[in-house]
C-alpha cells in the first residue's frame, strides 16, 4: 500500500427492500470518505430500482440479477469480487450507519495486520439505547452463539473494547487479502455464512473482533410486541427455509463426530424454532402459514444434509 491511503468498497446485498436499502445509502451519503472507491449493490429483487441515479455521489455499481434469487452468501461473493480495494465493508440492507460505524473497525485493521475482519456493535434503529448485539462468540459447547448484550440497555463496561467474535452479523469490514485466501463465503450456507467465514478466518490464523466503540443501527422491530424477533424473517418464507437449514449444516460441521446428532441438534433448535413458529402463526396471516411450512421444510432438509455433511461450495464454480 506504500504511503497511499488504503481504499475500501462497500457491498450491500438486497432483496425486495428498496426503502431500506435507500435509507442505508442515504446514511452513507452523510459520511463521505475520500478512500471509498465504490458501493456495490447486488440486487436479486423482483423489480429493479434505479439506485445509481439517486446516489451518484457514492459511485454506486448496481448489479441487478433479474429473475434469479441468489440469497445472501452468493450475492456477497458476487459483490466483493468486483471490488478493487484493500478492504471490503459488508453491510446488510436493513441497517444504517452512524458517525462511528466505519472509522473504528478500519483503524483496528490498519493497526494490526493480523486482524482479518472487524464488526461494529449493533443497536436497534428505533431505540439506539437498546443493544441488538455487541459480539457473537461461540457457546462453550459450540451448539450456537452467545449474543452478548442482546436486548439489554447499553452497558458502559462492554463498550469501547475489542471482543472476540465467531460470527459477523449485519455489518463488518474484511481485509481483501484474507477474503482471497479463504475463497470468500461458502455458498453451501445460503444465508448464514458469516459465522462460517469468521471461523475459517480464525482457522487460517487471522484474528476476528467485534469493536464495541463503533455502532450500526439495525432497522428491525425492537422488543415489545409478541413475535418481534421474527418480524424481518416472517415476511420472507424462502429465507426462513434457508436460515434453518444453514443452522443444522453449520452445527454438523462443528460436531462432525457427535453421536445422536439429530437428537442433540433438534433439542437445541427448538429454542428458536418454536418461538418463530408461534410468531409466524400469530402475526403473518397467509404469509405466516407459508413461513411455518418453510421452517419445517428447512428442519427436515437440514437434518438430511447432516446425514452426509455437504462439502463446502466452490464459489468460483457457481
Amino acid at each position: 500500500m506504500g504511503d497511499e491511503r488504503p481504499t475500501f468498497s462497500i457491498v450491500i446485498a438486497t432483496h425486495n427492500r428498496p426503502q431500506k436499502v435507500c435509507a442505508l445509502l442515504e446514511s452513507l451519503q452523510r459520511l463521505p470518505s475520500l478512500s471509498l472507491k465504490t458501493v456495490v449493490v447486488v440486487d436479486d429483487s423482483d423489480a429493479k430500482v434505479d439506485l445509481p441515479d439517486q446516489f451518484s455521489n457514492l459511485s454506486v455499481r448496481h448489479i441487478y440479477l433479474a429473475g434469479s434469487r441468489v440469497f445472501l452468501s452468493k450475492a456477497r461473493n458476487i459483490g466483493w469480487r468486483v471490488c478493487d480495494s484493500d478492504f471490503v465493508y459488508f453491510i446488510d440492507d436493513d441497517n444504517v450507519i452512524t458517525e462511528t460505524t466505519l472509522d473504528g473497525p478500519f483503524q483496528v485493521l490498519l493497526d494490526d495486520p493480523e486482524v482479518a475482519a472487524v464488526m461494529p456493535a449493533v443497536l436497534y434503529k428505533e431505540n439506539p439505547n437498546l443493544v441488538w448485539v455487541y459480539a457473537t462468540p461461540l457457546q462453550p459447547g459450540k451448539w450456537g452463539h452467545i449474543l452478548v448484550g442482546r436486548n439489554g440497555p447499553r452497558a458502559a463496561d462492554l463498550e469501547g473494547r475489542l471482543l472476540p467474535t465467531d460470527a459477523l452479523p449485519n455489518a463488518f469490514v474484511c481485509r481483501r487479502d484474507a477474503l482471497d485466501q479463504i475463497g470468500g463465503f461458502d455458498e453451501t450456507l445460503v444465508m448464514s455464512s458469516s459465522a462460517d467465514l469468521a471461523m475459517r478466518l480464525e482457522s487460517a490464523g487471522w484474528k476476528v473482533y467485534a469493536h464495541t466503540g463503533a455502532f450500526t443501527l439495525h432497522d428491525v422491530e425492537p422488543p415489545g410486541r409478541m413475535g418481534y424477533w421474527s418480524s424481518h424473517r416472517g415476511v420472507d418464507p424462502d429465507r426462513v427455509f434457508q436460515d434453518v437449514r444453514d443452522w443444522f449444516i453449520l452445527m454438523r460441521r462443528l460436531h462432525p463426530q457427535a453421536k445422536w446428532f439429530a437428537v442433540h441438534a433438534t433439542r437445541r433448535a427448538l429454542g428458536f424454532m418454536v418461538p418463530n413458529l408461534l410468531a409466524y402463526v400469530v402475526r403473518r396471516g397467509p404469509r405466516g402459514a407459508r413461513a411455518v411450512g418453510m421452517l419445517l421444510r428447512g428442519y427436515l432438509s437440514g437434518l438430511k444434509a447432516t446425514i452426509r455433511p455437504l462439502p463446502r461450495a466452490d464459489p468460483e464454480s457457481t
